[in-house]
C-alpha cells in the first residue's frame, strides 16, 4: 500500500523533523519563496525548471512514495534550501508535473491534423495516433498519477477535469459529424464520447503502463476502427 505523505498539520506548522514528504518552510525559506513568486528571475526560472526535471526523473526511477526532497536536490545538483525557494514539498512538485502531463495529452489530441484532408476517418486516426504516442512518452508518470490520485484529492480532481475536457471535446466533434451527416444521428453524443474516452485511455494505460504488448500499427488501427464502428462514421463524400 502507498505510504502517506507528511501530515498536513506538520506541513502547516513547519515543526518536527524533516521527512521524505517535506514540510512547509518558515522564516528564511518561506521568505525566499514569496520573493520568487513576486519577482522571479530568469535564473530562478531555470533553477525551478531544473528541479522539476529532476523530480520527474526521480519519481519515474524510484516512484513517488519512495522519493524524497533529498533525492530530488541531489538529482538536480542544487542545495536543499533551493528546493524550498520554489516548492512547499514533493507533493506540490508532483501536482505540477501531473498537470503538465495531462495537458500534454489533451493538447496532442486537440491539435489540428497536419493533413489537409477533410476525411473524418483519416483525421480521427491521426488524432488517435498523437494521443497514444504522447501517452506512451509519458507512461511512467501516468502510472504514478494513478497511484497518487488515490491519496491526494487535488491530483484526483485534476484527472477528473482532464477527463471532462476530453469528453466535452469528443462530444462536440461527434455532434458536428452528426450535423454534417458523417455520424449515426441516433447515438447520444455525450454518452458515446464518455465510452470512447474511457476505452482509449484504459487501453493505453494497460498497453503502456501495464504488462500488455501489442503491435503498434495494428493496435492503432484497431482503436480507430472501434471509434468508427461505434460512431457509425462514414467518409466525406463531397
Amino acid at each position: 500500500m502507498p505510504r502517506p505523505t507528511t501530515s498536513s498539520a506538520s506541513r502547516r506548522s513547519g515543526s518536527g523533523p524533516l521527512t521524505r514528504g517535506g514540510w512547509t518552510p518558515a522564516g528564511t525559506a518561506a521568505e525566499r519563496r514569496a520573493n520568487h513568486a513576486s519577482k522571479g528571475t530568469a535564473r530562478g526560472e531555470r533553477t525551478r525548471a531544473r528541479l522539476l526535471d529532476a523530480a520527474r526523473a526521480v519519481f519515474e526511477r524510484i516512484g513517488y512514495f519512495d522519493a524524497g526532497v533529498e533525492d530530488i536536490v541531489n538529482e538536480a545538483g542544487v542545495a536543499r534550501g533551493s528546493f524550498y525557494t520554489y516548492f512547499e514539498d514533493k507533493l506540490e512538485v508532483f501536482r505540477i508535473l501531473s498537470a503538465e502531463v495531462n495537458e500534454a495529452v489533451l493538447k496532442a489530441a486537440t491539435t489540428e491534423p497536419s493533413q489537409s484532408s477533410t476525411d473524418p476517418i483519416a483525421r480521427l486516426h491521426e488524432s488517435n495516433l498523437r494521443y497514444i504516442e504522447t501517452y506512451k512518452q509519458n507512461a511512467a508518470m501516468y502510472g504514478l498519477v494513478e497511484q497518487v490520485a488515490t491519496v491526494d484529492p487535488e491530483v484526483h480532481q485534476d484527472r477528473l477535469k482532464r477527463r471532462h475536457d476530453h469528453v466535452a471535446r469528443v462530444t462536440a466533434t461527434i455532434e458536428r459529424w452528426q450535423r454534417r451527416g458523417f455520424a449515426d444521428p441516433v447515438i447520444d453524443a455525450e454518452t458515446t464520447a464518455g465510452l470512447l474516452v474511457s476505452m482509449t485511455s484504459n487501453f493505453s494505460y494497460w498497453w503502456f503502463v501495464g504488462t500488455e504488448t501489442h503491435d503498434y500499427d495494428k493496435a492503432a488501427l484497431a482503436l480507430t476502427d472501434a471509434w468508427v464502428r461505434t460512431i457509425g462514421l462514414t467518409l466525406d463524400k463531397r
